[in-house]
């Protein structure tokens, strides 16, 4: 039995062929919902999954093998999020939902302050905003159109604390969060960064961003396993962890006291799957191997969808200067979800039915690197004719 855990493979093969997880009988344009795992991500978990199971997980070898793996997680992410070194602002968690959960509910905030948001946010985001109104804070959900009106916003409202995302999860519009934070930083207010839509197609950089915390996941534009993610903290000392476990603590005895790690591991409670962690280290390799190539085939791919839909009798709700793989779209006379449900019986392709407060109900496209011109044209091609089915 061996001691050395199994390694992840920091050379991988960025073929095609090797990074593609789907089957080739239909069209995926659901990145945005979830991106199928790279191949060697799912490996890497699988063994490592097996391997940790052989050895027992919790006995000495197992156990220093699971501290080990989930340390060398947190010290990717961070240099990932441009903040190499920067593994004691780290901590782990399911999802960005839930990184998103702990950040809000742990933020330190006088009763009746006032928490702003956007339009553009996630349920995900949103919903643990409003759940500080139980608290006796405020809430104000804001539109995005442009910076320096927020700013603006920013600057009358002054609120304590900004949840904003970098990329929306609704059109891919990328928002200037830098200028909103440093708008947010003379008023002395907390900016949490959603990067769920961001990571892993447009650069996230938290010492840019000027982000307080950000929050991320795995398993959509890093193609990484499901229930990973993560949550940046500037200064763990800054939010109170909304529950606590034996991974949150340094020790505790039986008269009520405790002490909480020092570092952002006092965010993390208990037990986690710490194979998928695995896989996600690995997704992160292989993004870290494909550089600057991801973003210059989503710019390129992302013209030829416009120039494909152009002819098409669609509203497109994004633009196309924007440099991510999300495009949303709104039918003529309606009949979105229709289209979504035709769209995968006819013609065996996935897009998404947008259904959000406040905009006309429309189909969101997303897109990766992985998918070819010809993936783009017949996804018009289809769209053309179920379309044309309530014309």
């Amino acid at each position: 039995m061996s001691p050395r855990h199994p390694a992840i493979d920091l050379e991988p093969d960025l073929d095609t062929a090797a990074l593609q997880a789907l089957r080739g009988d239909f069209l995926y344009f659901n990145v945005a919902g979830s991106g199928p795992t790279f191949p060697a991500a799912q490996d890497a978990a699988e063994h490592f999954r097996r391997w940790l199971n052989e050895v027992g997980m919790f006995s000495h070898v197992g156990y220093d093998a699971y501290n080990e793996v989930l340390a060398e997680t947190r010290a990717d992410l961070a240099a990932f999020v441009g903040d190499p070194g920067g593994a004691s602002r780290i901590a782990l968690a399911q999802s960005a939902t839930d990184a998103l959960n702990i950040a809000v509910a742990g933020l330190r905030l006088p009763s009746g302050s006032l928490i702003l948001t956007t339009t553009e946010e996630h349920a995900s985001a949103l919903l643990p905003v409003y759940a500080r109104q139980s608290k006796g804070d405020r809430v104000e959900v804001l539109p995005y159109r442009r910076a320096a009106d927020f700013v603006e916003s920013v600057q009358v409202l002054r609120p304590a604390a900004i949840v904003i995302s970098l990329v929306s999860c609704k059109n891919g519009m990328v928002l200037d969060v830098a200028t909103v934070a440093a708008a947010a930083r003379e008023l002395g207010a907390f900016v949490i960064v959603d990067a769920a839509q961001a990571a892993g197609q447009v650069a996230v950089d938290v010492r840019s961003l000027g982000a307080d915390a950000l929050v991320l996941l795995g398993h959509k534009w890093l193609h990484g396993p499901l229930a990973t993610g993560a949550l940046w903290v500037r200064d763990p000392a800054d939010l109170d962890p909304p529950r606590l476990g034996w991974r949150s603590r340094v020790m505790h005895d039986l008269r009520g006291g405790f002490q909480l790690q020092p570092d952002a591991t006092r965010f993390e409670t208990g037990t986690v799957d710490a194979a998928a962690f695995v896989g996600l280290r690995q997704a992160l390799a292989i993004h870290r191997a494909l550089g600057a190539r991801v973003g210059e085939r989503l710019r390129e791919l992302r013209n030829a969808l416009f120039d494909a839909l152009a002819d098409l009798p669609f509203e497109l709700v994004s633009r196309r200067e924007e440099p991510t793989g999300i495009v949303a779209i709104v039918p003529p006379g309606g009949d979105a979800a229709g289209i979504v449900t035709r769209m995968w019986t006819d013609e065996r392709i996935v897009v998404k039915h947008l259904a959000e407060p406040s905009q006309a109900e429309g189909i969101r496209i997303s897109f990766w690197a992985l998918h070819q011109r010809h993936d783009l044209e017949r996804l018009a091609e289809a769209l053309a004719r179920q379309s044309a089915v309530r014309l």
